[in-house]
């Protein structure tokens, strides 16, 4: 066992190109060479730190070495040696480390949040893959998960526990990669490395998803405005990312326990090209509740697709005399079997010109319009969007 608390042989199986694939990652940049090692620096903490990366494994005291070099990083990173020492043999996994702070002693969890901690992490990732297959935002995820989504998850992996609060570590496999001909580190965009990994893609829709949701979740918090987790559905952010969010959290609606904090922080592969390093997203036990509430919202939001409506409308409205318009049907659903079901309810919708000519003709005439389109929740109403469909009955 060596100083570091890593065993000898390990540290000799280490590589000098995978663990200068995680200096780079981790944003240290190379500034010269020292005899047979290579210095790297970086500003961490507001001081300029080195570290010396021995090049050539056939050294006498490449061990010695490569063991100063992990000290070295530790101090920096404010984590034990042997944490580093798993980054850097776990090159070929994007690992998303999830920190949960229970009231419970450093190292503990309740059983009921830790399996509720354990099906969030899977769910999370869950949504950042369906959200990286489809390509399109989406407000809720379909129920029926893509093939491939499914895949991904099936490939992910819990690695072990480390010290602190309560920790997951949540590692997901990338293929091995080839960087370009020359200097490992060149300019060249993406390392010249197309396509870029399925499972790549999903860990950076994850990142920005958490960032955009915890930005959305701090702003409503401070306001009660939860249009931002609805504006976040580009980078990913969904109901279904928010409750697995929410369920890392301690929270899943039900009220059965206390929400604690958490915090969430991303190491990337080195194989492949990766996001600048920034700091873990910290959710606060207020926070989980908000992004509980703003996944029920957004539930609401999702459009009712392909849905009929029969009413008559309470109100018209248009600029001039010719043009597009705006109406108000009172409405119930029409089924598949031609029934109607649920309450009358107040609905929103533009027309163009010729339906609302007609729409017009039928309020005068107290004549029902049955039209077809996608029923969504705005806030306090409802509207009908996407109208494939107008009849006068």
């Amino acid at each position: 066992m060596s100083a570091v608390g890593v065993p000898e042989h390990e540290l000799a199986a280490l590589r000098p190109g995978d663990v200068a694939r995680y200096l780079h990652g981790r944003g240290w940049r190379e500034s010269g060479r020292v005899r047979y090692s290579h210095r790297w620096e970086r500003e961490w903490g507001g001081q300029r730190r080195r570290v010396l990366l021995p090049m050539d494994p056939g050294l006498a005291d490449y061990t010695d070495r490569m063991a100063d070099l992990l000290d070295g990083l530790a101090a920096a990173e404010g984590r034990t040696p042997a944490a580093v020492h798993q980054d850097l043999i776990r090159t070929g996994f994007d690992v998303q480390y999830i920190r949960m702070f229970p009231r419970t002693p450093s190292g503990t969890i309740p059983v009921r949040a830790g399996v509720l901690a354990a099906m969030g992490a899977q769910d999370l990732l869950m949504a950042a893959a369906c959200s990286a297959v489809s390509g399109e935002p989406r407000l809720v995820q379909p129920r029926r998960k893509p093939e491939r989504a499914r895949q991904i998850v099936d490939s992910a992996r819990f690695g072990p526990s480390t010290p602190g609060s309560y920790i997951l570590n949540l590692q997901l496999p990338l293929p091995d990669a080839e960087s370009p001909q020359g200097h490992l580190f060149d300019e060249d965009p993406a390392w010249r490395l197309d396509p870029e990994p399925l499972a790549r893609t999903v860990t950076r829709r994850m990142h920005a998803a958490v960032a955009a949701t915890l930005t959305a979740a701090e702003h409503t918090a401070g306001t009660d405005d939860v249009s931002p987790f609805a504006a976040g559905a580009e980078q990913g952010v969904s109901a279904d990312l928010c409750e697995a969010l929410a369920a890392i959290g301690g929270n899943d609606g039900r009220g059965s326990g206390p929400s604690h904090g958490f915090a969430l922080s991303f190491v990337w592969s080195p194989r492949w090209p990766a996001p600048a390093v920034a700091p873990p997203a910290a959710f606060s036990p207020r926070l989980v509740g908000v992004v509980r509430e703003a996944a029920q919202d957004l539930r609401r939001q999702e459009p009712e697709l392909a849905v009929t409506i029969v009413g008559r409308t309470t109100k018209l409205k248009r600029a001039g005399d010719f043009g597009p318009g705006e109406v108000t049907i009172e409405a119930r659903l029409l089924k598949e079997n031609g029934d109607l079901s649920g309450q009358e309810r107040q609905i929103h919708l533009r027309l163009r010109q010729e339906d609302y000519d007609r729409a017009t003709d039928a309020h005068r005439e107290r004549l029902d319009l049955k039209i077809s389109g996608d029923l969504a929740r705005r806030g306090t109403y409802l509207e009908l969007t996407n109208v494939t469909a107008f009849d006068v009955l």
